[in-house]
């Protein structure tokens, strides 16, 4: 069977999480810092999640298939609780999610990065006939954000976000949900992560390949061991469809 349909997922994978993602993490860590009156530095709370800060505060990066990279904001919850347990009731208060949400915003407009010659590459896939689909564990409004700063809105064929209803990875609902919507079975579907959420919900949903995008390409990670093969950035991925069956 040909490949018809290829879903990637957005954070490390479309744009880059540590330039578009970083500031925002940052300023929610130290948004949860104040909160509990400085017990714990923020410093602490973003190692905890696999965000590491420079000597200076400064800048940083996040790390490959870390909890934040993994973009789910309920695996944020017991990790900062185990560091102080007045964040498990902050963090699922609605106003502090809300507030959240709001920082999430406004740190990311204006500043999403793409990995690698992305615009490019799907302009190129799409023109030879695939279908492209989004999953995402992010949100709606950020996702918007995101798609539009990148020049993908009109390219993808059909996005999925944590709140579309269909669950989030390592699930695979939202795989599911977009072979469906464009009619396209799993076994004609290729998914393209950066983390082990991304390539659970690919097995899962029986997708033909799984494709990892990795500071180790063209090793195959650890952490995506069902792996067909392993970028570094999406750019490589119309000459790699050439010899893909």
């Amino acid at each position: 069977m040909a490949i018809e349909l290829i879903i990637f997922d957005k954070d490390g994978v479309l744009l880059d999480l540590s330039q578009t993602w970083f500031p925002a993490i940052v300023a929610i860590a130290r948004h949860a810092e104040t909160l509990i009156e400085g017990r714990v530095h923020h410093r602490q709370l973003l190692e905890a999640i696999g965000v590491m800060l420079e000597a200076d505060g400064a800048g940083g990066k996040v790390l490959e298939n870390g909890l934040y990279a993994s973009g789910t904001y309920s695996a944020l919850v017991p990790a900062w609780a185990a560091l102080d347990s007045q964040l498990a009731h902050i963090m699922t208060h609605p106003e502090f999610r809300a507030e959240v949400t709001r920082i999430a915003a406004t740190s990311v407009k204006g500043k999403t990065a793409p990995k690698g010659n992305v615009v490019p590459a799907l302009t190129t896939l799409k023109a030879e006939g695939y279908l492209l689909g989004l999953v995402t564990n992010d949100g709606a409004a950020t996702t918007t954000i995101n798609m539009r700063e990148l020049g993908l809105s009109k390219l993808i064929d059909k996005i999925v976000t944590a709140d579309s209803g269909h669950g989030k990875k390592p699930e695979p609902g939202g795989i599911l949900a977009i072979c469906e919507a464009l009619n396209i079975p799993p076994q004609k579907t290729i998914m393209i992560g950066d983390t082990q959420a991304d390539h659970d919900a690919a097995t899962k949903a029986n997708c033909r390949h799984v494709i990892a995008v990795t500071n180790t390409a063209p090793s195959i990670p650890d952490f995506m061991p069902e792996s067909s093969y392993a970028i570094s950035d999406c750019g490589a991925l119309p000459e790699l469809m050439k010899q893909i069956r």
